[in-house]
């Protein structure tokens, strides 16, 4: 079996290894790819660099295009703020405030200059002659959001009023002297008044739009076809994003079918999007030709390599073949004879393996030899002797070791049988535990460690010594352990031990009752003969109680057998009766009780129940939840009872020396249709 391991492991190994070639073969890699790993990392990272001002650039650019936008619409407001101070306006003369409103925007650029209440009717509009009727104004978002918040606002891409052309409008508030809104004033101004912008930021190449937030295109450059799509919706890689403060470098595909890299940035000012998209091969092209470049040189340098690696190594193996088949027949313990070959290397490890091989030859015959006197020995002595090398392989076990154990073999120090080691508080013994593990592990010599083993159910006791077995240089090389049965040994220490612990004690307890009954007999007598004959009695009781505990060898007794005994002597004629569930009580706990029931039964005879024809008595037992044993005794139809007018030696027998001695509680209820007895006895 060992051998066919060793095989196994053997081959495990070969599968494991790496041939020559495949050596070669990395060193050819090893030698090539570092080289071309570092000029593709400064390549990548030359492309990359350039690909990354590109980007900053193109965001750089970006940014500009929205902050130049905000600010032409900034100083929109600031002129409409102005004219929204104008005098004429605040004092009501709309018709000085529309000529004052028509040359503002002139200058503004604006296609007209529109004043409304707050429900939205134009009150003012440049572009319509005076006296013409106004309509009210079509879109009147812009004018809530100034209503709302009292700042000026700045409208999506709308129609107009009056031609319905598409316009953007910049509204800002009128105030009242109160301050509150009056009028809101605002400017339409043509989506041309934006793209002039983009002619300065949008290069060729590039695609620059700006988006208001309901995704309309208000400007785009450069023009499809001619046609600037004013109007028309943006593209839906850019709508999925609006109403975000930015995204940047969205893959997209622009209207003429060209993959984009597109980014935007939202214009708090506006609410707007300003976008740009840049071409994919733009960022993507020089890294993409780069890597194609580096994977070229990288394969053509690989192939270089690999092929001079074949040519060495086909040198290589013809020259190790007869090596590899002289190591097998070595590890197969066959000599054999080294041939020359054209390596001068491997020829001298051939002769050394040749050496080696009559060495080993040698060694091997001792050690079987020294192994078969070594088993032959272990197996005929009387302990169980447990061999374990360094690698934790059980390498000798004997056939009592085995007895022990219950088994018929041991395999690893992982079985069963060996895990079932306890110490002598109960707790298990791991496997790095174990003593034998400890001693291999830990260097230590154990002796005399008992342990407790379960075999078949049933638990024994044995000692253990381990100790580490040590090479020349002082190296663990394994460790061996010896057991021995100790249980009997045990047993019989124990065994003597209770007895003697049972004769003491036993004296003692009957010394102290016999004295205690005879002192608390003569307290409560009146006559010498009276104190003779209730001495006599208890003794009597007590000697009953004894033979009971004798008969059963002294390990205890039935509850009811106690009663049924004591009450012998007074149960005539079916007058009493018991119940309870079977119980067994300890020796200190029957003579306890035996001597408290003779008590009351004595007492029921003289005054109580048993002392009339009609009289009846009812003894109950039974288990509480909280495991104490409670004891009823009632007398039913017996002479009126009284309460004593002193104790008697029953009374101070039952609630003082009893209760003190056995931790029980009594209570005693002098009831006048009956004594009733009520016992709480803790076990």
């Amino acid at each position: 079996m060992l051998q066919r391991n060793a095989q196994a492991e053997q081959q495990r190994q070969t599968r494991r290894g790496w041939s020559i070639k495949a050596y070669l073969v990395a060193l050819a890699l090893s030698s090539t790819l570092p080289i071309a790993i570092a000029a593709g990392f400064f390549a990548y990272h030359l492309v990359s660099a350039s690909s990354q001002n590109t980007r900053t650039e193109f965001e750089d650019r970006l940014r500009l295009l929205r902050n130049a936008i905000e600010m032409r619409i900034d100083n929109v407001i600031e002129d409409l703020e102005i004219l929204a101070r104008s005098p004429t306006l605040q004092e009501g003369r709309l018709s000085d405030f529309r000529q004052h409103a028509a040359e503002a925007a002139k200058l503004i650029g604006a296609i007209a200059i529109v004043l409304t209440d707050r429900e939205g009717r134009q009150l003012v509009n440049t572009r319509q002659p005076p006296g013409t009727p106004l309509p009210p104004r079509a879109n009147l978002d812009a004018l809530k959001r100034v209503l709302e918040t009292g700042r000026p606002q700045v409208s999506d891409l709308i129609r107009a009023s009056v031609d319905g052309l598409p316009i953007i409008t910049v509204d800002v508030p009128v105030r009242a002297n109160d301050g509150g809104i009056r009028y809101v004033l605002a400017v339409g101004l043509l989506p041309q008044y934006l793209s002039a912008l983009m002619d300065a930021y949008v290069p060729a190449g590039i695609i620059g739009s700006i988006v208001d937030r309901k995704g309309i295109l208000i400007a785009r450059r450069p023009y499809i076809d001619g046609v600037e799509l004013v109007g028309q919706p943006t593209i839906p890689e850019l709508r999925q994003h609006l109403g975000q403060p930015s995204a940047l470098w969205i893959k997209a595909v622009s209207r003429s079918g060209v993959p984009t890299y597109t980014s935007f940035f939202r214009s708090e000012r506006t609410g707007w999007s300003v976008n740009m998209a840049l071409p994919r091969d733009a960022i993507d092209g020089p890294v993409r030709r780069a890597n194609m470049l580096f994977a070229a040189a990288v394969l053509a340098a690989l192939l270089a390599s690999l092929l001079f690696a074949r040519l060495v190594a086909s040198r290589f193996l013809h020259a190790l073949t007869g090596l590899e088949q002289h190591v097998a027949q070595l590890g197969a313990a066959r000599l054999f004879v080294p041939q020359p070959g054209p390596v001068l290397e491997v020829n001298r490890m051939e002769g050394v393996l040749h050496r080696v091989g009559l060495e080993i030859a040698e060694a091997e015959e001792a050690i079987e030899r020294e192994r078969s006197l070594l088993r032959a020995t272990v197996q005929t002595i009387p302990i169980g002797v447990l061999l374990v090398t360094a690698n934790g392989r059980i390498s000798l076990v004997n056939r009592k070791m085995l007895s022990l154990c219950g088994v018929e073999e041991l395999r690893s120090l992982e079985d069963q049988a060996l895990l079932s080691y306890f110490r002598p508080d109960g707790t298990p013994y791991t496997p790095s535990q174990l003593p034998i593990v400890r001693a291999l592990e830990d260097g230590h010599t154990i002796e005399g460690e008992e342990v407790l083993h379960k075999v078949a159910g049933l638990t024994r006791h044995e000692m253990i010594n381990a100790a580490p077995v040590r090479d020349g240089m002082g190296t663990v090389i394994a460790a061996v352990a010896a057991c021995y049965d100790v249980t009997d040994v045990r047993t019989a220490m124990k065994r003597q031990q209770i007895l003697l612990d049972e004769i003491n004690h036993r004296v003692k307890n009957t010394l102290a009752t016999v004295q205690s009954i005879a002192r608390v007999s003569l307290s409560s007598a009146t006559t010498m003969e009276e104190y003779a004959e209730a001495f006599e009695r208890r003794l009597i009781a007590l000697s009953s109680a004894y033979n009971l505990l004798t008969e059963n060898n002294w390990e205890g007794a039935d509850l009811r057998t106690i009663v049924e005994r004591t009450l012998a002597p007074f149960a005539r004629g079916g007058r009493t009766s018991l119940g309870g569930p079977a119980l067994t009580l300890t020796p200190k706990l029957t003579l306890a009780l035996s001597a408290a029931i003779q008590e009351l039964s004595t007492n029921a005879a003289k005054y109580g129940a048993l002392s009339v024809e009609q009289g009846r008595l009812e003894v109950s037992w039974s288990r509480q939840d909280d495991g104490r044993l409670a004891f009823s005794w009632i007398e039913r139809d017996g002479p009126p009872v009284r309460k004593p007018t002193r104790r008697g030696f029953g009374t101070r027998l039952i609630q003082d020396i009893l209760a003190m001695d056995s931790g029980w509680s009594v209570n005693l209820d002098y009831a006048p249709e009956g004594l009733r007895c009520t016992m709480l006895i803790v076990e």
